[in-house]
Protein backbone atom coordinates (compact mmCIF):
# COMPACT_ATOMS: atom_id res chain seq x y z
CA UNK A 1 0.00 0.00 0.00
CA UNK A 2 1.15 3.28 -0.80
CA UNK A 3 1.75 6.11 1.90
CA UNK A 4 -0.49 8.68 1.50
CA UNK A 5 0.36 12.59 1.30
CA UNK A 6 0.37 15.08 3.64
CA UNK A 7 -2.18 17.83 2.33
CA UNK A 8 1.21 19.96 2.02
CA UNK A 9 2.73 17.94 -0.56
CA UNK A 10 -0.86 17.71 -2.13
CA UNK A 11 -1.01 21.50 -2.50
CA UNK A 12 2.53 21.36 -3.80
CA UNK A 13 2.11 19.01 -6.83
CA UNK A 14 -1.51 20.49 -7.77
CA UNK A 15 0.43 23.71 -10.04
CA UNK A 16 2.61 20.58 -12.02
CA UNK A 17 -0.40 18.78 -12.28
CA UNK A 18 -2.14 21.27 -13.83
CA UNK A 19 0.61 22.18 -16.27
CA UNK A 20 0.70 18.60 -17.36
CA UNK A 21 -2.74 18.14 -17.73
CA UNK A 22 -2.79 21.26 -20.03
CA UNK A 23 0.23 19.94 -22.12
CA UNK A 24 -1.54 16.61 -22.38
CA UNK A 25 -4.83 18.14 -23.56
CA UNK A 26 -3.16 20.51 -26.34
CA UNK A 27 -0.82 17.26 -27.58
CA UNK A 28 -3.99 15.25 -28.00
CA UNK A 29 -5.82 18.45 -29.77
CA UNK A 30 -2.99 17.95 -31.93
CA UNK A 31 -3.59 14.46 -32.81
CA UNK A 32 -6.78 14.76 -33.48
CA UNK A 33 -6.53 18.15 -35.94
CA UNK A 34 -3.83 15.96 -37.54
CA UNK A 35 -5.88 12.93 -38.04
CA UNK A 36 -8.66 14.94 -39.23
CA UNK A 37 -6.46 17.14 -41.57
CA UNK A 38 -4.90 13.83 -43.39
CA UNK A 39 -8.19 12.80 -43.85
CA UNK A 40 -9.42 15.65 -45.95
CA UNK A 41 -6.32 15.61 -47.84
CA UNK A 42 -6.38 12.15 -49.53
CA UNK A 43 -9.80 12.51 -49.94
CA UNK A 44 -8.60 15.93 -51.75
CA UNK A 45 -5.75 14.25 -53.85
CA UNK A 46 -8.21 11.60 -54.41
CA UNK A 47 -11.01 14.35 -56.31
CA UNK A 48 -8.04 15.03 -57.80
CA UNK A 49 -6.89 12.21 -59.48
CA UNK A 50 -10.36 11.40 -60.44
CA UNK A 51 -10.49 15.05 -62.00
CA UNK A 52 -7.13 14.19 -64.03
CA UNK A 53 -8.67 10.64 -65.18
CA UNK A 54 -11.53 12.53 -66.52
CA UNK A 55 -9.91 14.79 -68.66
CA UNK A 56 -8.72 11.52 -69.53
CA UNK A 57 -12.24 9.65 -70.25
CA UNK A 58 -13.37 13.33 -71.86
CA UNK A 59 -10.46 12.95 -74.55
CA UNK A 60 -10.77 8.93 -74.81
CA UNK A 61 -14.87 9.92 -75.41
CA UNK A 62 -14.20 12.03 -77.93
CA UNK A 63 -12.15 9.69 -80.09
CA UNK A 64 -14.39 6.75 -79.76
CA UNK A 65 -17.19 9.10 -81.33
CA UNK A 66 -14.58 10.09 -84.17
CA UNK A 67 -13.77 6.24 -84.94
CA UNK A 68 -17.44 5.39 -84.35
CA UNK A 69 -18.28 8.13 -87.10
CA UNK A 70 -15.11 7.57 -89.18
CA UNK A 71 -15.25 3.95 -88.87
CA UNK A 72 -18.48 1.78 -88.65
CA UNK A 73 -17.46 -0.99 -86.06
CA UNK A 74 -13.97 -2.04 -85.29
CA UNK A 75 -11.69 0.77 -83.72
CA UNK A 76 -14.19 2.60 -81.83
CA UNK A 77 -15.54 -0.27 -80.29
CA UNK A 78 -12.16 -0.87 -78.59
CA UNK A 79 -12.42 3.29 -77.60
CA UNK A 80 -15.48 2.95 -76.05
CA UNK A 81 -14.16 -0.50 -73.69
CA UNK A 82 -11.32 1.76 -72.93
CA UNK A 83 -13.64 4.64 -71.61
CA UNK A 84 -15.68 2.33 -70.01
CA UNK A 85 -12.81 1.40 -67.78
CA UNK A 86 -11.79 4.79 -66.84
CA UNK A 87 -15.44 5.98 -66.30
CA UNK A 88 -15.54 2.93 -63.58
CA UNK A 89 -11.74 4.17 -61.98
CA UNK A 90 -13.10 7.97 -61.65
CA UNK A 91 -16.33 6.70 -59.61
CA UNK A 92 -14.32 4.73 -57.18
CA UNK A 93 -11.59 7.31 -56.79
CA UNK A 94 -14.67 9.95 -56.28
CA UNK A 95 -16.84 8.20 -54.30
CA UNK A 96 -13.83 7.04 -52.12
CA UNK A 97 -12.20 10.68 -51.59
CA UNK A 98 -15.91 12.11 -50.94
CA UNK A 99 -16.48 9.87 -48.52
CA UNK A 100 -13.03 10.35 -46.59
CA UNK A 101 -14.08 14.37 -47.06
CA UNK A 102 -17.27 13.91 -45.14
CA UNK A 103 -15.79 11.42 -43.03
CA UNK A 104 -13.03 14.04 -41.79
CA UNK A 105 -14.97 17.41 -42.31
CA UNK A 106 -16.68 18.34 -39.29
CA UNK A 107 -13.91 19.79 -36.54
CA UNK A 108 -16.28 20.51 -33.82
CA UNK A 109 -16.81 17.37 -32.84
CA UNK A 110 -13.22 16.78 -31.06
CA UNK A 111 -12.92 14.73 -28.07
CA UNK A 112 -9.93 16.46 -26.95
CA UNK A 113 -11.88 20.11 -27.20
CA UNK A 114 -14.81 18.42 -24.97
CA UNK A 115 -11.96 17.50 -22.69
CA UNK A 116 -10.46 20.66 -22.43
CA UNK A 117 -14.14 22.53 -21.37
CA UNK A 118 -14.41 19.85 -18.93
CA UNK A 119 -11.62 20.40 -17.23
CA UNK A 120 -12.04 24.51 -17.25
CA UNK A 121 -15.31 23.68 -15.65
CA UNK A 122 -13.94 21.33 -13.13
CA UNK A 123 -11.12 24.25 -12.57
CA UNK A 124 -13.64 27.06 -12.43
CA UNK A 125 -15.83 25.11 -10.25
CA UNK A 126 -18.90 24.65 -12.58
CA UNK A 127 -18.84 21.09 -12.43
CA UNK A 128 -18.56 18.53 -14.98
CA UNK A 129 -18.89 19.84 -18.30
CA UNK A 130 -20.92 22.22 -16.54
CA UNK A 131 -23.96 20.93 -17.40
CA UNK A 132 -24.15 18.94 -14.13
CA UNK A 133 -23.53 15.54 -15.07
CA UNK A 134 -21.60 13.17 -13.18
CA UNK A 135 -17.83 12.87 -13.85
CA UNK A 136 -18.20 9.01 -13.29
CA UNK A 137 -20.77 8.43 -16.24
CA UNK A 138 -17.46 8.96 -18.96
CA UNK A 139 -15.88 5.69 -17.58
CA UNK A 140 -16.52 2.65 -18.59
CA UNK A 141 -19.13 -0.02 -16.56
CA UNK A 142 -16.52 -2.41 -15.42
CA UNK A 143 -14.41 0.91 -13.71
CA UNK A 144 -17.17 3.19 -12.46
CA UNK A 145 -18.02 2.55 -8.89
CA UNK A 146 -21.68 1.39 -7.82
CA UNK A 147 -23.23 3.33 -4.69
CA UNK A 148 -26.01 1.75 -2.65
CA UNK A 149 -28.25 3.31 -0.27
CA UNK A 150 -28.41 0.96 2.99
CA UNK A 151 -30.61 0.91 6.02
CA UNK A 152 -30.78 4.47 7.73
CA UNK A 153 -29.83 6.10 4.35
CA UNK A 154 -26.33 6.03 4.21
CA UNK A 155 -24.86 5.92 1.11
CA UNK A 156 -21.75 3.52 0.53
CA UNK A 157 -19.50 2.90 -2.70
CA UNK A 158 -18.84 -0.52 -4.38
CA UNK A 159 -16.49 -1.60 -6.84
CA UNK A 160 -12.81 -0.35 -8.07
CA UNK A 161 -12.52 3.47 -7.55
CA UNK A 162 -9.21 4.33 -9.34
Amino acid sequence: MTPRKSLGDLLAETPQMIVDLAKAEVRHLKEELSEKAKGVGIGGALLAAAGVVGIFLFSWLLYAGYQGLNEVFAPWLSALIVSAVLLVIVAILALVGIQLIKKNKDFGDLEAVDSIKDDVNMVRGLGHAADGTDPLDDLPAAVAPRTTTGAGGATRVEGDVR
